[in-house]
């Protein structure tokens, strides 16, 4: 099978389902969805019950109270627990086939992955024989890369910082989950691509509506593959789940005249009482201004793709191409 039938193929067969469930769940009367809702909400515990015996100790610390910042929180403890918060393997699929097919990933490509986390997505482009390497500034998340992944490069290193890599370097640069909110001077990060990046070059950027997204972690819904969202009255910015042993609540809240946006986290031991606080500051400019940033910095906009076939609605890839 040659590579564009084989993209084609891995594309195919994470739509198909989707698709037909979401067609199937839309035209179900009210109480045929009611009824889908229940149904998807015992499968979800059939499959997550069993899981319940696997699961770590909660964290240890000295202090009762401890509060942590954005480059100091992603330590060993959340390394070690955020899959577990926002991995969602289905989505994960879904982007790098699409990725695949939209963006002429080629056996020549040379993709890095900015904001690489623990691994997965380089995982998935390694697995298909794509030649991909993961960098991430957080020293603990690429410890925890390598332990899952031992056979893949990831870098520890700042991409705001120009030196980091040579220039024309790579064919696509991938910058998804959120990473670019944690960046403050994006013109920066813009720069650097646009220098990273060989003439033709992609660079694929994951961006929110972010008055209309849902924030939610993925444990947090049950109903995976509709948004809650939709039936409630005011935006959900709270999720609450108990596991390893913790209370674990979150909450996200957005100042639109600053154009920041605040995500805060509270770990709580049940046994000893004590209580880790992360406090997330993104730098949570419109989508509209972040691309014309980037169009600014010499980008040209060529699409985008809409991840609300995952249920992960108002929130997209956008591909943008380095003019050759």
């Amino acid at each position: 099978m040659d590579k564009k039938n084989h993209n084609n193929t891995y594309r195919m067969k994470i739509n198909n389902p989707l698709t037909s469930i979401t067609n199937l769940y839309n035209k179900s009367s009210n109480w045929g969805k009611i009824l889908f809702l229940v149904l998807l909400l015992l499968l979800v515990v059939a499959i997550f019950k069993p899981m319940q015996l696997q699961r770590k100790e909660g964290f240890e610390q000295q202090e009762t109270f401890l509060l942590k910042t954005n480059d100091d929180l992603y330590d060993k403890f959340y390394s070690e627990i955020y899959d577990e918060l926002v991995f969602n393997n289905l989505k994960d699929d879904y982007e790098v086939g699409e990725i695949i097919n939209k963006t002429d990933v080629t056996s020549q490509s040379v993709i890095l992955d900015i904001g690489s986390g623990t691994g997965h997505h380089v995982a998935k482009l390694k697995e298909q024989g794509f030649n991909a390497v993961g960098v991430d500034k957080s020293k603990s998340m690429i410890e925890k890369s390598k332990e899952n992944f031992p056979e893949y490069k990831f870098l520890n290193g700042d991409v705001e910082k120009s030196s980091l890599f040579q220039p024309n370097s790579f064919t696509h640069i991938l910058c998804l989950y959120f990473t670019i909110y944690y960046m403050k001077d994006k013109n920066a990060f813009f720069q650097n691509c646009m220098n990273w990046l060989m003439p033709g070059g992609y660079l694929v950027l994951h961006l929110v509506e972010r008055d209309n997204f849902d924030p939610i972690l993925p444990p947090g819904n049950p109903f995976i593959l509709v948004s809650p969202q939709r039936y409630a009255k005011e935006r959900i910015t709270q999720t609450k789940l108990i596991f390893n042993d913790m209370e674990y609540t979150s909450n996200f809240s957005l100042d639109n005249n600053k154009n920041i946006a605040t995500f805060e986290e509270k770990f709580k031991n049940t046994d000893t009482g004590k209580v880790r606080k992360n406090e997330h500051t993104l730098y949570m400019d419109t989508d509209n201004d972040i691309l014309t940033m980037a169009q600014n910095n010499g980008f040209i906009v060529q699409g985008k793709i809409d991840l609300i076939s995952v249920a992960y609605e108002y929130q997209y890839l956008y591909i943008l191409i380095k003019p050759n």
